[in-house]
């Protein structure tokens, strides 16, 4: 996905995540909105298309473009969560 792409998904996000009060949403909560978008064609995996490209940005150090995300890292795994940017 392009870097613009991404920034746009961010503002998706954002609103989504003010309009519905959300704190701590996960991947899976996120995936009809961004489906219904046209950033995914599908949910697979409840938020798989969403954690695989969370994984793609944190491996290239590009996860400040999506800035209403937060890693929890574990030993093995990552969880996702997602909380509205206070402005």
């Amino acid at each position: 996905m392009k870097t613009a792409e991404i920034i746009k998904m961010g503002y998706v996000i954002q609103a989504f995540l003010e309009k519905e009060k959300r704190i701590d949403a996960k991947p899976k909560d996120l995936m009809p909105i961004l489906i219904e978008k046209g950033f995914f064609k599908k949910d697979h995996r409840e938020g798989l298309p969403l954690r695989a490209l969370l994984r793609d940005l944190d491996r290239k150090n590009k996860l400040y473009l999506l800035p209403q995300v937060r890693a929890d890292r574990k030993a093995k795994n990552v969880s996702w969560f997602f909380n509205a940017i206070k402005s």
